[in-house]
């Protein structure tokens, strides 16, 4: 009778679901999955913190469109979890958080890090179990896995006590599971179609704005496809960054308010908006900047998520891919050739004359201001790398003027907002694309925060460069106070001084520089890519540099004194 430990059944359900890393943090609930890991070919990948376990698994499954998987042990081990599981959730990405747990047979006796773990991962995962029982591990890893990418991707959590874990069962004990991934691509109804069909044909200035739906849907080929059919203007967001493009004839770049491509100006002349796998959330001024008699279109996969913050004329649920398919298929065969060309033309001129006006903020000045160092990370990358940002005022600016030209090449936490994610979403990038150069910009409060995996990064030769816009303050927070109470107030907490990042990296052994002077900056960024270690260019960045995002925000906030 062949018999197989709980620990060495979860290592070979996921070797047979194609998983090939696992992020981590060692504990002794998990040693029996340690253990067994080396047998199927899965490395480790052991971070210092299971908060970057989980960030590096998130930015790993959305690099890969395949859940990122993270390898906890309980209590604190768990719980440090959960601020990754959280962004995950509102970002949509897929994420498997797997924890050991205290024993069954100590609840509710104060055992050694005893806590209610699945309750508390209800609350931000899409899908939460514990397994009781070591001969249905392999089900309920290969269902969460499949949870985890189905439908709106999101995190799933599975926690296991040491009592399933180590103890072993006979293999024909062992419960079946199917871990095959079946496709989830939809088409909507012909009906769905042709009403989209029908706003096409009768709209003069539609505009497109595809989200992470895009990237997750495989709908890049589908996309271009669609916009042949019918040209109009797309602007993307999130995830869906660099789905086409930016740079492309009908790619305008971000969607935002404060983006400098002329997006507000355009949607609020648009008279049909299309919202691709997108959802209306403060990224885009919850939808209040688009035209209000426009005509709004929305494809989701979520039928929940039709109508939120504005309603729908149309609303089709289906994934995205399939959905414009079906519509361009549906113009092809009734020989619908809507011709928007003067619309577009019209959109260009907008476009080109906002990006004339922000070109002043890419040009290379002391102190250098974020969008500057931005333009010197992203010509130094290349249009196959991976971006990532973190940060408060650095990311605000860095969104809106980047140009992402790769699909899925832009990673950036989400609405959660949660600042620290930079490294341990770069590594997770590195590790799902270890052949493409990975870049992260990010400012100094937000790289304090997670920065000893940096380590991580060393000891398991993930190189990236990392771009600090240091200011010496939390910027943004800065700029709020300065903004609701006049010109020169101060509060306690805010000022950083100037960290060294670049000295305390060499130490570790990675590669450090410090960037004062704009001619620094693209010879100090060649050598950190071709030192190929972890790299750090501390810069020394414009502390005056006050993004639209920091003023809307606290503008919002200001707003309460006037209810």
């Amino acid at each position: 009778m062949v018999m197989s430990e709980g620990g060495r059944l979860v290592a070979r359900t996921l070797h047979e679901l194609g998983v090939t890393d696992i992020f981590s943090l060692a504990g002794g609930h998990i040693n029996p999955v340690y253990r067994a890991c080396p047998d199927f070919g899965i490395r480790i990948i052991d971070t210092r913190h299971e908060q970057g376990a989980s960030m590096a698994a998130d930015a790993y499954g959305r690099a890969g469109r395949r859940p990122g998987v993270c390898l906890v042990t309980a209590g604190p081990g768990f719980t440090n979890t959960l601020t990754g599981m959280a962004a995950s959730r509102l970002a949509n990405s897929p994420l498997l958080v797997i924890s050991g747990r205290s024993g069954v047979e100590e609840n509710d006796r104060l055992s050694l890090q005893e806590i209610d773990q699945e309750g508390m991962a209800a609350h931000v995962a899409k899908w939460a179990k514990t397994v009781y029982d070591t001969r249905r591990i392999p089900e309920y890893v290969s269902n969460a896995f499949r949870i985890a990418s189905s439908g709106r991707p999101g995190p799933v959590y599975l926690g296991m006590s040491y009592e399933v874990l180590y103890p072993s069962c006979s293999e024909e004990e062992i419960i079946s599971y199917d871990t095959s991934i079946h496709s989830v691509r939809t088409r909507p109804s012909e009906d769905a179609a042709a009403g989209l069909a029908r706003l096409l044909a009768t709209a003069e200035r539609p505009v497109a704005i595809a989200g992470s739906g895009a990237w997750y849907s495989r709908a890049e080929e589908d996309l271009r496809l669609f916009l042949e059919a019918a040209p109009m203007p797309l602007f993307t967001l999130n995830a869906g960054r660099g789905i086409i493009p930016d740079g492309g004839p009908l790619s305008f770049g971000a969607a935002g308010p404060s983006a400098p491509n002329g997006f507000r100006e355009i949607t609020q002349s648009a008279d049909l908006v299309i919202l691709m796998g997108v959802r209306l959330s403060i990224y885009i001024g919850f939808g209040r900047t688009l035209n209000p008699e426009a005509k709004i279109a929305q494809i989701d996969i979520d039928p929940g998520e039709i109508g939120r913050n504005r309603p729908a004329d149309l609303g089709i649920v289906s994934d995205l891919g399939g959905a414009l398919s079906a519509v361009t298929g549906y113009l092809r065969e009734n020989d619908i050739r809507p011709d928007y060309s003067g619309w577009v033309s019209d959109c260009r001129t907008v476009r080109d004359k906002r990006l004339k006006e922000s070109e002043p903020l890419r040009l290379p000045k002391s102190p250098m201001h974020p969008v500057a160092i931005a333009a010197a990370v992203e010509d130094v990358l290349g249009p196959d790398g991976t971006l990532v940002v973190d940060g408060g005022d650095t990311q605000a600016w860095v969104d809106g003027h980047v140009r992402v030209r790769r699909p899925g090449g832009y990673i950036k936490c989400g609405p959660l907002g949660c600042m620290g994610v930079g490294v341990p979403f770069a590594i997770g990038a590195k590790a799902a694309r270890p052949g493409s150069p990975v870049a992260l910009i990010t400012g100094d409060g937000a790289m304090g925060m997670n920065f000893m995996e940096f380590d991580t990064a060393l000891r398991h030769n993930l190189p990236f460069v990392a771009v600090v816009c240091n200011d010496a303050a939390w910027g943004m927070t800065k700029h709020q106070i300065e903004i609701t109470y006049g010109e020169g107030a101060k509060a306690p907490g805010v000022e950083l001084g100037r960290t060294p990042f670049h000295e305390i990296l060499k130490a570790l052994g990675g590669h450090g520089e410090f960037v004062e002077n704009p001619e620094g900056l693209a010879p100090a960024l060649e050598r950190a890519f071709a030192s190929g270690k972890p790299a750090l260019v501390n810069v020394v960045s414009d502390p005056g540099a006050v993004s639209g995002a920091t003023r809307a925000i606290t503008e919002m906030m200001m707003s309460a004194n006037k209810r």
